[in-house]
């Protein structure tokens, strides 16, 4: 085993894992991982996992709109299931100033390059069939096939093991 490395990545959760992936991908090729257990067995573990692209601070929105395609890339790269699943999102307003924030979001989503699309009561009622009746009538909002979520305990395996078997 080597005693050094140019880089050593301390924490093999998901920012470990990301940092690992991103360094090789611009080139590093003396870098480690160091884990004191397995993969994820920190703070990862029992993250929740959700996973989109809707916020208020259009950097953050943009980040998490190239995670989700990121998870994509590492799944067909790797061969390797990341556990993410697309179910797509659905966020609803009750009221005009909720509309207004969501058509706000839909408009900078739009300039951010995500699809979302203002829809009606009926297609609200339509997506989400659960949708109670007495809120079914003003409900509005906003649909995107992108929102995910992940078990992250599996979604950081690889992007942590594939740059040792892709640098070959």
């Amino acid at each position: 085993m080597k005693s050094s490395a140019q880089v050593v990545v301390i924490g093999g959760g998901v920012v470990g894992a990301s940092v690992l992936y991103h360094l090789t991908e611009l080139g590093w090729t003396d870098v480690v991982l160091v884990e004191r257990k397995e993969l994820t067995a920190g703070s990862t573990w029992h993250a929740a996992g959700g996973m989109h692209t809707l916020n208020g601070d259009p950097n953050v929105a943009k980040l998490q709109q190239y995670t989700v395609g990121l998870y994509r890339e590492i799944e067909q790269r790797s061969g390797q299931n990341c556990s993410i699943h697309m179910p797509g999102g659905l966020m609803l307003a009750g009221d005009r100033e909720r509309m207004d924030w969501l058509r706000m979001a839909q408009a900078r989503g739009r300039y951010l390059g995500m699809d979302m699309e203002i829809i009606s009561a009926a297609e609200a009622r339509r997506m989400f069939p659960l949708l109670e009746e007495q809120y079914a009538p003003t409900a509005r909002g906003t649909s995107s096939p992108t929102p995910a979520r992940s078990t992250p305990s599996t979604s950081s395996t690889p992007a942590a093991s594939g740059p040792v078997r892709w640098a070959g």
